[in-house]
């Protein structure tokens, strides 16, 4: 298990797995599109953010993306050692989901909101294709879009409705999130970062962002393997925290996040 994701990730982010597939993708059913051929072509995703905490910002995979083929892929519930599960819909039932999504009105960007003001409301973004729908406070509401939310929940989903069974999603890209601490002298158990300067990162969403993939993600998985929660980094003179976001098929650089 690669405790390192939860070591890097910082508080409030979701510790994922993100040991490295064999393949591109890992492992598919023969029945199943590849990448480029509609496996990592997004179709629908929502996100649920706000809340007294904060959570779900860009630096925290989605609750549920679907692609193309049928894939769909939930974020682990927040804690060390979990994983990014992958669902393999049968296409007939896919095709109708997405045919009741566009009944829903998820094709037309739109946002739903409670009367009056509520600072810490949690708000459900659910994207389809460039349309985005914010909803606010989702369990208030009684609306398509919320009914079709409620039914984008893989792990209530039929056995007869997948062509295979679940299993883990791993990631081939990896997104470092550094944050400059601004001391000026690095404390004795910093580690010195091996991959490429992490201040020549892009600015993105208050961090310093790298894609790593290939060997320097398998480097960054070993690394974070042996370091220890809270660890500091020192690259280029400066001392930083970081945060590991394992990249969805969609996702392929630092502007996904942004």
């Amino acid at each position: 298990m690669l405790v390192g994701a939860s070591v890097l990730t910082g508080c409030g982010s979701k510790a994922v797995d993100v040991h490295e597939s064999p393949s591109a993708g890992g492992s598919r059913s023969a029945s199943a599109l590849p990448p480029g051929q509609g496996g990592d072509r997004l179709v629908l995703r929502w996100r649920m953010s706000g809340g007294m905490g904060g959570v779900g910002g860009p630096w925290n995979v989605p609750d549920f993306s679907l692609y193309a083929d049928g894939t769909a892929i939930t974020a682990g519930a927040p804690g060390k050692g979990s994983q990014l599960k992958r669902y393999h819909l049968k296409q007939a039932v896919f095709q109708q989901l997405v045919a009741d999504a566009k009944k829903a009105g998820l094709q037309r960007s739109q946002r739903i909101k409670v009367s009056g003001r509520i600072a810490d409301a949690m708000v459900l973004t659910i994207w389809m294709g460039s349309a985005r729908t914010d909803i606010e406070m989702p369990e208030q509401h009684h609306v398509p879009a919320t009914a079709l939310w409620k039914r984008l929940q893989p792990e209530q989903w039929p056995t007869d409705d997948q062509h295979s069974p679940p299993d883990i999603y791993h990631p081939v890209r990896l997104a470092v999130g550094a944050l400059d601490t601004g001391e000026q002298s690095a404390p004795p158990d910093a580690v010195a970062w091996p991959l490429s300067p992490l201040g020549k990162g892009r600015q993105v969403r208050g961090r310093l962002c790298t894609v790593y993939s290939g060997a320097d993600a398998t480097r960054l998985r070993d690394l974070a393997s042996k370091t220890v929660l809270g660890a500091r980094f020192t690259s280029g003179g400066r001392l930083y925290t970081m945060q590991i976001r394992p990249l969805l098929p969609d996702e392929t650089s630092c502007d996904a996040l942004a």
